[in-house]
């Protein structure tokens, strides 16, 4: 059976080695200076940073380091919160997995913003993917929809009505680009990888799921802000 210490050090080698392999960083730089590198690329890293910091010199109390000898018993709490850590940086959970299962609500791109409007309302969401065929041509986000539709009345005098019953899904994303704001990726990404694109991108609100990341292909889930509080606690509970 593996001592407490022996645990420690295996789970210590497992998060140093995937680290070093999934950012490609050299060997000769410390333990301690891989995950300061590391917390603005991993969220896990990020949320356990100084933990790990301070992990990084108990493993050097515990092993000699000439000769590799272990030396000291780590509490065995400490140890499960780094294999704990390990696990997620070496086998993280997929986003696919943890998101609500259903079929992704989307809209077709012929269709007028007042039939988008209901059908925003029936599937409460606050952005909707467009397509045009099996081709993915943007997002409409409720918020900049609002905004859009306040800025057309006052500019140009026209009524709510004739804009929301003449224009189309994808008049409005040719006359109004953002695309900033959504991302697509492939049903492999990991929760810790969604959440790390939602906090380099503050102004990301989705990322698309499907099965080969690219926006030809069927949606088979959908990540949005709304999701990152309970893709959080899966982690923390994993």
């Amino acid at each position: 059976m593996a001592t407490n210490a022996t645990r420690f050090v295996n789970a210590y080698n497992t998060i140093d080695h995937s680290l070093r392999n999934q950012y490609n960083f050299k060997t000769n730089i410390t333990f301690t200076d891989l995950i300061r590198r590391c917390s603005s690329l991993n969220t896990v890293i990020r949320v356990y940073e100084d933990e790990l910091v301070d992990l990084a010199r108990l493993r050097n109390a515990i092993i000699h380091n000439k000769s590799e000898v272990l030396i000291a018993e780590p509490h065995i709490e400490v140890v499960e919160l780094l294999e704990k850590i390990a696990k997620l940086v070496s086998a993280p959970p997929l986003a696919i997995e943890s998101i609500k299962s259903g079929e992704v609500a989307i809209a077709s791109a012929d269709i007028t913003l007042k039939d988008l409007i209901i059908e925003t309302s029936r599937v409460k969401h606050s952005s909707l993917p467009i397509y045009k065929g099996d081709t993915l041509i943007g997002v409409i986000r409720w918020r900049k929809f609002i905004e859009v539709l306040g800025g057309f009345v006052i500019e140009s005098g026209r009524s709510i009505d004739d804009f929301v019953n003449n224009t189309t899904a994808e008049q409005f994303l040719v006359n109004f680009p953002s695309n900033n704001h959504f991302a697509v990726a492939n049903n492999k990404v990991t929760i810790e990888e969604a959440l790390t694109w939602f906090n380099t991108n503050r102004k990301l609100t989705c990322i698309i799921l499907t099965k080969d990341g690219t926006p030809s292909c069927k949606p088979l889930g959908i990540i949005t802000t709304g999701d990152v509080m309970d893709l959080m606690k899966i982690l923390e509970n994993y």
